[in-house]
């Protein structure tokens, strides 16, 4: 069974930090509203989600890394999202919908991750009135983001989205595949190595 589950074997403080960010929350609260998150390890490759499986969960990760991903018809991947230490994921839209999910999630290290279920994640905003906020100023993150990497995929070269990429999250490239770097990019393994010989020999 995917996920080894143990409620009580990790430091909450990380997740702690990351709220406190967005919102203004009591200890005492926070230890209330992380009763509704549970613990889950996942091993490397390990699937936590697989396209066209209804999310049983959202993600904070405390550590390791893992990708979001989509498959077209002739089988390519297409690399969304990475989620690194401190980093949220998960389909949430499909997930409080109970429908299945056009993305695979997959863990590209050992992960150790807190999940919300879908109820949990109901009872949050009707039981912690902060969350609202916490949430939305995350959710507004997200898609900032979403609609730059969007851009940036119609305007920039190839080479400008690689140094960009290694500008802001360069501890990326010692913990993740090339090609799956290429996948984030929308570019060929190929022309990311031309790429990075490029710049190398520059």
């Amino acid at each position: 069974m995917p996920g080894k589950n143990n409620t009580y074997s990790f430091d909450p403080t990380l997740f702690f930090e990351e709220l406190k960010k967005r919102v203004d929350l009591p200890q005492a609260k926070y230890e209330e509203f992380l009763r509704l998150w549970e613990f889950k390890t996942f091993k490397k490759n390990e699937f936590i989600l697989h396209a066209g499986e209804a999310p049983k969960f959202s993600i904070f990760v405390l550590a390791g890394c893992l990708r979001q991903y989509t498959v077209n018809e002739a089988g390519d991947e297409s690399i969304v999202y990475f989620a690194e230490e401190r980093h949220w994921i998960g389909d949430l839209p499909a997930m409080r919908a109970k429908t299945p999910s056009v993305f695979n999630f997959q863990a590209i290290e050992e992960c150790s991750l807190l999940t919300i279920s879908p109820e949990n994640w109901e009872k949050a905003f009707t039981d912690f009135s902060w969350w609202a906020q916490a949430h939305l100023t995350g959710y507004q993150r997200w898609a900032s983001l979403l609609q730059q990497k969007m851009a940036e995929m119609q305007t920039l070269s190839g080479e400008t989205r690689y140094l960009n990429l290694l500008k802001e999250r360069p501890r990326l490239f010692q913990r993740v595949p090339q090609h799956y770097i290429a996948s984030y990019l929308g570019i060929s393994p190929e022309t990311l190595s031309r790429i990075r010989k490029k710049i190398f020999n520059s």
